[in-house]
């Protein structure tokens, strides 16, 4: 295969992966089940092991997706917290087993297997009995800080047993606990009642739902929403715990009053490992959560550490993933939806069918090479699924049934929404609408920009941007800063009340912190993740604009692709003219005025000098070794310059340790400047 074509076929692979991580994390709408993911991320990492010379460490096989929310304190996990592997067929599981087998010839094989909760993972940690701090997966290395939600929960308890120190002694004062948060389907069901008695859009699914209220700023909503957890694993903090297997330690947890799931099953060789994963399978229908496949884990706890784990997942642990359900309808017409970006995305609207317990009318088409590569028509009978019992999707086409009279859903020439030129380059999949301007993209960014991650505008969701848009009130983001309270307060359905809340929402909106800016500007490709890394390279929308494709490509988790869709974004007429209108409005300014970290130690080694942070440091997230400089008396900037006094370079460190190197630029290792921020003698880095 040509390097070139590799070259581009990765390039679209990133990009791809990096856009479903952030819309599963992120923003909880997934548009791929985990299968269609997983095949995405084989591909990238068989390409980039046929080509070591392509590899990149901002890649999306070298790290795991990430549930950072930028509105909640971070804090370290007590240990990493990482996903299972998953897998899809028997094949799969036997080859984990023969493994296992294989490395542990003398031990008897025994592996538990328990329904896997379609939930968002959650780890608790207890102080001396006490609920002292919740936290959500986030980049597996630190998570959200979740606690005041958490305590909403109505079967986690605040404190445990008086006698808990007797249930784990050896633990010390600190123990953690990890499960998954999951909204029950009868909670899930009524919530949705009330919404739309309310006049609001249902929830899309409980596993979204679960992820949206965990994240919510109110814990009053968070508590009527009554959302449940199962615990799973139970880990010392600051001592020493031997539970011996994984069903001991469930029933400990279990001791300590704690939730946990009560199907558990042990298995001994494959045939029983069969077994188990049918009656798993089978009782998916009568259990009042969802699941979306089975866990197996090697049941005696020390035999984890021989078996080791990847960069990604844990050695002694596999999730089987069940098949989706499936049914066969009539595909009656094809429309098209128009994404913020300007992607043109075909949608199957479906004779109505039965399926995983709802009503299925649409189904996503993903993209027009997949239109083609399936032969899909308008017209045909196919075969539909909820991947992952939530998003449908259309499988294949049964071609027997065909009368001839089946339509063909040809590339679109224009947009369907401003029937503008549409544009397809030649390295894309996707076809756009060309026009900045056209009200579908506007709505996008609108619902993307107001989003809590982003500029936190609470009170206008998609049908109030609808509304506003259709009458004119607003017609892009900078209005939102400048909207007429008589003629909001008199639209149906909004009254002085919603209009005030609006409008003051917005007034706060310019104090936003300045990676939520970033993220809420929709720049292509650029997560919640990647805006964080800007905003911790570059201290204003003035420095950022300016940046170059190699500052930008150096910083931990760009790398050069990214980097390109940054720089095309603010070179654009369009992204240079939607920067200087939230400029005019307040929103953005040239100069970050967010509040600088208070200076606490003036007789710092940090005192007065200029810093550059570069590569990823294991112990510190950027943003806090930046805070922590500047609480110092330092200073930290975006590019290395002979005014700089010390580089900070962790793992993967890019162009910015080679400028700092030829520029004979003092450079410190992580624990060089983690004996620095302890107050630790003269270093002189690596």
């Amino acid at each position: 295969m040509d390097l070139d074509l590799v070259r581009e076929e990765i390039r679209r692979l990133r990009a791809d992966i990096r856009r479903h991580d952030d819309l599963y994390y992120n923003q909880a709408a997934p548009e791929l089940d985990d299968g269609e993911y997983d095949a995405l991320v084989r591909r990238l990492a068989e390409l980039e092991q046929q080509h070591p010379g392509l590899r990149d460490p901002a890649s999306p096989t070298e790290r795991p997706g990430a549930d950072r929310d930028m509105r909640f304190t971070s804090a370290p996990h007590s240990r990493p917290m990482i996903s299972l592997q998953n897998s899809y067929g028997l094949d799969d599981v036997r080859e984990f087993v023969e493994r296992i087998v294989a490395e542990l010839p003398e031990r008897r094989l025994r592996l538990t297997i328990e329904p896997k909760i379609d939930g968002v993972a959650l780890a608790l940690r207890y102080r001396d009995g006490r609920l002292v701090m919740a936290l959500t997966r986030g980049d597996g290395r630190n998570g959200d800080v979740v606690t005041a939600n958490a305590l909403t929960f109505p079967d986690i308890p605040a404190t445990l047993p008086d006698h808990w120190r007797d249930l784990v002694p050896g633990s010390g004062s600190e123990i953690e606990v990890r499960g998954e948060a999951f909204l029950t389907l009868s909670r899930f069901r009524a919530i949705n009642t009330e919404r739309e008695g309310a006049g609001l859009e249902p929830l899309a699914n409980p596993r979204n739902a679960t992820a949206g209220t965990l994240k919510t700023l109110d814990s009053a909503v968070v508590a009527h929403r009554r959302l449940s957890a199962f615990f799973y694993q139970l880990l010392p903090v600051d001592g020493e715990l031997n539970t011996g297997t994984h069903r001991a330690e469930m029933d400990l947890i279990d001791r300590l009053g704690l939730p946990v799931n009560d199907v558990l099953f042990v298995a001994g060789d494959m045939d029983e490992i069969e077994a188990h994963l049918v009656t798993i399978d089978e009782l998916r229908e009568r259990l009042n959560y969802q699941i979306d496949g089975a866990v197996l884990k090697v049941d005696d706890l020390s035999l984890h550490g021989r078996l080791g784990s990847t960069a990604k997942a844990p050695r002694w642990g596999l999730a089987f993933k069940y098949a989706a359900e499936e049914a066969e309808t009539v595909l009656e017409s094809v429309t098209l939806q128009v994404g913020r970006t300007g992607v043109i995305t075909p949608v199957a609207e479906l004779r109505p069918v039965l399926l995983a317990g709802t009503t299925v009318a649409r189904a996503t088409l993903h993209n027009w090479d997949e239109l083609k590569r399936k032969d899909i028509r308008v017209g045909d009978t196919v075969v539909v699924a909820k991947g992952g019992d939530i998003i449908p999707k259309v499988l294949h086409v049964i071609t027997d049934t065909r009368t001839g009279d089946e339509l063909p859903v040809p590339v679109p020439t224009s947009c369907p929404v401003c029937s503008a030129e549409v544009m397809r380059s030649e390295d894309e999949v996707a076809v756009r609408c060309g026009n900045f301007l056209c009200p579908a993209q506007v709505a996008g960014r609108l619902k993307h920009f107001v989003g809590r991650e982003a500029a936190d505008i609470e009170g206008l969701g998609e049908r109030g941007i609808g509304q506003l848009l259709d009458i004119g009130l607003i017609q892009g983001l900078p209005d939102l800063f400048g909207l007429d309270r008589v003629a909001l307060a008199a639209l149906p359905g909004w009254g002085e009340t919603s209009a005030d809340a609006l409008i003051a929402s917005a007034a706060a909106a310019p104090e936003r912190p300045w990676p939520a800016k970033i993220f809420s500007l929709g720049i292509p490709g650029v997560g919640i993740t990647t805006a964080a890394a800007l905003a911790g390279s570059f201290g204003s929308i003035g420095d950022l604009a300016a940046a170059s494709k190699e500052a930008l490509a150096g910083i931990f988790g760009v790398g050069e692709e990214m980097a390109s869709e940054i720089l095309a974004f603010f070179e654009s007429p369009a992204g240079a003219s939607l920067i200087d209108d939230l400029k005019d409005v307040g929103y953005l300014r040239d100069v970050e005025t967010e509040v600088e970290a208070a200076v606490t130690d003036t007789d710092s080694w940090f005192h007065g000098k200029v810093f550059v942070l570069t590569g990823s440091l294991e112990g510190w997230s950027r943003r806090d070794a930046k805070r922590l400089i500047e609480q110092r008396g330092g200073k930290v900037t975006g590019s290395v310059s002979r005014r700089t006094d010390a580089v900070v370079a962790g793992a993967q460190s890019g162009s910015k340790l080679d400028r700092a190197e030829e520029l004979g630029v003092t450079v410190l290792d992580e624990a060089a400047f983690t004996r620095r921020i302890q107050g630790g003698g003269p270093d002189h880095g690596q």
